[in-house]
């Protein structure tokens, strides 16, 4: 079970402006059919959706996707006496655990996320490996009994230290 006390606690948020640009473009989308065809009555298209249609469109894409993608997308690192904690906010609802007691060795490293994960987020790639990236190329490989895990940290050499407390 988790301790209630982390002796070391990182929260990534979402520095990619390519990823900020494709959700602010696609909102400004929405809002410019929504105003258009729903508030000035002006169809778009020859063969308009429906104002209902557009409606949802505008709310989930338009509003929401901005909102969450400003406000709620982080990764949350813990590490406690028993091992190291991560939750990749909204889509985690509670923390994983990497017990030190599972985990064989831990090391820092540089890795470019597009060649070995195929992007950002939770990711498993074709050598079965996971990673839990967030941002930048700077992270820790974690390597267990029956997998890797990758987890993107702006502060590995911290980390690291941290779970040398625990783990020596």
């Amino acid at each position: 079970m988790k301790s209630t006390n982390a002796i070391y606690k990182e929260v990534q948020k979402p520095r990619q402006t390519l990823l900020l640009l494709i959700v602010f473009s696609i909102a400004a989308i929405m809002w410019t059919g929504f105003v258009r065809q729903v508030v000035l009555g002006i169809p778009i298209g020859d063969k308009p959706a429906p104002d209902g249609v557009l409606i949802a469109c505008w709310i989930v894409f338009g509003m929401a996707l901005p909102v969450i993608s400003l406000t709620s997308i982080k990764l949350i690192i813990e590490v406690h006496e028993d091992g190291l904690y991560i939750r990749y906010t909204p889509f985690h609802l509670h923390y994983k655990k990497f017990l030190f007691k599972d985990i064989k060795q831990y090391k820092p490293l540089s890795y470019r996320p597009l060649e070995r994960f195929g992007g950002w987020g939770f990711r498993v790639n074709f050598k079965g490996e996971t990673g839990y990236i967030l941002s930048g190329k700077e992270g820790i490989e974690l390597t267990l009994k029956y997998e890797t895990v990758v987890i993107s940290t702006d502060k590995p050499e911290e980390l690291i230290e941290a779970m040398h407390v625990f783990n020596a």
